[in-house]
């Protein structure tokens, strides 16, 4: 492929030959470096492809060995603009192509995220916007390192932030927190504890403690402990002892532990049983758009006979290469109509739905790191509505940290007797 492009920019012939001689012309061209390419024998004529240059040492020994050369073709760039040569407008186009190719390659006009889960890329790019960068700015204008810091303290669950220019696209690539969707993790009442901020973990609910792992402060709890909801179960307060037992002073450090409770969360969940159901129709029309910048381009009907009709569109963008996005793209409209029907659900049904409703509901707790131990719930029907109330009974990581409250250190009662100084004798 890379050969083909450079015959073709250098240019080529396509040569027909007569001779007395054949064999000793092709070895001046094999002793001369004279390549020769898809060569066909045409009754006493020989045809066959050549580089422009090397035409010119043909001519050279062409009378040494009585050859008569012809011209049947001619290929490549400088053919096409010897032909185009008065075409001032076709180059000037070319030129303007050129141009506009260029100008475009120095804005950035696709902003591409991975990596993200909590945080959505809408999220990202809004935040993006409010610090001036948005697709059609300038790569002149953007600091990547500034990007990755901007996300990195506006959003707290980001833990790795990459920004990088390729082609026109900023790529950014984000690590988020895994253990930042648990359901405890010793969250911080205050958003200015550090690793280093002393502090005591409190307990965020009710529960019965199953275990507990202390890696630094004091434990005031054991397992199969009651704690209450506020109560401080790491103390990050510790009592430094002489050998007598004494307290001589109190240091404070950051608790951190791992502690597991068993608790109880409530459940509640009501549906009316009454519904809407809709029903699409077979009369699905598609529609075809371009987008060039933020300016839509329909080429299909906006107005559609139908009150009620969902729309799902897709969008593909223009890519020059890889990595240049041009802020151009099209794609179709598919237009579902359909109709409401008024339903519902029989006995048997609703509870189907209320146990759907549950599973999603423990389903999504034991995302969180929960451990399900046994659930209570019922459900019960009327006319109207479906109501499922009762417990789920789970033993889940808790605690939450909360900054220690420092004692002062009471104040030194000085001896009058020993503060008055009586002269001494010389």
């Amino acid at each position: 492929m890379i050969n083909r492009i450079i015959r073709y920019y250098r240019g080529y012939l396509y040569v027909q030959i007569k001779s007395d001689s054949p064999e000793r012309f092709f070895n001046l061209c094999a002793h001369n470096q004279i390549l020769l390419w898809d060569m066909k024998h045409e009754g006493d004529c020989y045809c066959f492809y050549m580089r422009l240059k090397d035409f010119f040492i043909l001519k050279q020994f062409h009378q040494k060995t009585r050859t008569k050369i012809k011209i049947l073709k001619r290929h490549g760039l400088p053919f096409f603009f010897q032909m185009n040569r008065k075409r001032k407008a076709f180059f000037l186009g070319f030129l303007l192509f050129a141009v506009m190719i260029y100008m475009l390659s120095i804005y950035i006009w696709n902003i591409h995220v991975e990596g993200n889960a909590y945080y959505s890329t809408q999220r990202i790019l809004s935040y993006l916007e409010t610090q001036d960068i948005h697709h059609g700015i300038r790569k002149k204008y953007l600091d990547c390192a500034a990007i990755a810091a901007g996300l990195r303290q506006e959003f707290p669950k980001i833990t790795w932030v990459s920004a990088k220019i390729e082609g026109t696209q900023l790529i950014l690539e984000i690590k988020e927190n895994d253990t930042t969707d648990t359901v405890d993790t010793q969250k911080n009442d205050n958003e200015s504890i550090t690793a280093e901020t002393p502090c005591d973990i409190i307990a965020p609910k009710d529960g019965t403690i199953i275990k507990i792992f202390t890696r630094s402060g004091r434990p005031l709890v054991k397992e199969e402990m009651e704690c209450k909801k506020g109560e401080i179960l790491i103390s990050g307060k510790i009592d430094i002892m002489n050998d007598a037992l004494e307290v001589v002073r109190k240091e404070y450090v950051h608790a951190d532990a791992d502690i597991y409770i068993e608790t109880t969360y409530a459940y509640f969940d009501e549906f009316p049983m009454n519904y809407k159901e809709r029903i699409y129709l077979d009369e699905v029309k598609t529609s075809h758009f371009f987008k060039v910048l933020n300016y839509y381009i329909d080429l299909g009907k906006n107005e559609y006979p139908y009150e009620y009709y969902d729309q799902y569109r897709q969008e593909q963008e223009v890519h020059l290469t890889e990595n240049f996005i041009l802020p151009i793209s099209y794609g179709t409209v598919t237009t579902l109509p359909y109709m409401i029907k008024n339903q519902k659900y029989t006995k048997e049904q609703a509870e189907e739905k209320a146990n759907k409703n549950l599973f999603a509901f423990l389903k999504k707790l034991s995302q969180k790191g929960v451990e399900i131990q046994k659930k209570s719930v019922k459900i019960n029907t009327t006319a109207n509505s479906c109501k499922t109330t009762g417990k789920v009974y789970v033993i889940e990581k808790t605690g939450r940290r909360t900054p220690v409250q420092e004692e002062e250190p009471p104040a030194e009662e000085l001896d009058e007797t020993t503060d008055e100084r009586t002269p001494v004798d010389e």
